[in-house]
């Protein structure tokens, strides 16, 4: 059974992929990406740090 960090962290991980594609074809640029993946994890409450 998962715990209540781990989905956080699990649903943080999943929008940080959507974020990373959405930069790699260059729909959103670099600062774009650092400023959304900084709000989803406040927003999320995630635990964990995701570097590039």
């Amino acid at each position: 059974m998962l715990t209540e960090t781990q989905k956080k962290s699990a649903n943080f991980i999943r929008i940080v992929a959507a974020l990373k594609y959405l930069r790699d074809t260059k729909v959103i640029t670099e600062k774009e990406y650092c400023r959304a993946k900084k709000y989803y994890r406040r927003l999320t409450g995630a635990d964990i740090i995701i570097l590039h």
